[in-house]
């Protein structure tokens, strides 16, 4: 228990959802892993696994295969939160006292990123089946993502660079939890993919994307003096 609660402080915060559903989960099933030899690239590799299991599965049969589909992607968030805790409770990779190494953290960052434009693309060819406007709305999303991913990127390069720190928000005020809310794709699975509506899916959170790289804009340019 006093373990749990150990690995259970290296957690980082995010929307209330992870908060409160999976980060429980992936703190346990890290306490667990932690008493084993696996390290966080092991658990990364975990994640890139259980993600490119949930293509297999929306590529080949996705009807037929809805809650597995949710599972495995779920457990990719999971596992997604779990590595950057092992990391940080062994103090290996970046987090080593004496040789501290980025090569984890750029191993979970690109494929957090390939991942999530993959898995678009994967529901994206199940749209073009089954929508009439499919292509459309898969080329939209992908590109949409494409350019927020980018601004994104680009923007907390040029604020470490003036800063020394990466540009931060308020994550505790309302308004914060709601963007990471809206900005966490896995939550749109969780919600659409069991009722099996892919259109909805993808319109929702690429408007939610398009609203908070607006936002984001707004904000950086308001600010820099």
């Amino acid at each position: 228990m006093s373990r749990y609660i150990e690995i259970s402080r290296l957690r980082k915060p995010f929307d209330v959802v992870t908060n409160w559903v999976h980060y429980p989960i992936a703190t346990y099933l890290c306490t667990l892993l932690s008493f084993t030899g696996i390290t966080p690239n092991q658990i990364t590799f975990l994640a890139i696994i259980s993600e490119m299991s949930a293509v297999f599965f929306i590529l080949t049969d996705f009807e037929s295969n809805l809650i597995l589909i949710v599972a495995l992607l779920q457990f990719g968030w999971i596992f997604d939160l779990m590595d950057g805790m092992m990391a940080r409770f062994k103090k290996m990779g970046f987090y080593h006292p004496e040789k501290p190494s980025l090569k984890g953290y750029y191993l979970d960052a690109v494929s957090d990123h390939v991942l999530k434009f993959i898995i678009i693309g994967a529901l994206g060819y199940q749209l073009i089946r089954s929508h009439e406007f499919g292509w459309e709305i898969g080329m939209l999303v992908l590109i949409i993502h494409g350019i927020t991913q980018t601004e994104h990127t680009l923007r907390a390069m040029i604020s470490k660079q003036k800063s020394g720190n990466q540009d931060s928000n308020n994550m505790s005020s309302l308004t914060g939890q709601m963007a990471l809310l809206m900005n966490n794709i896995y939550l749109f699975y969780l919600v659409f993919i069991p009722m099996n509506r892919i259109d909805l899916l993808l319109i929702s959170f690429a408007a939610f994307e398009l609203l908070l790289l607006v936002k984001r804009m707004i904000a950086f340019w308001i600010n820099e003096p």
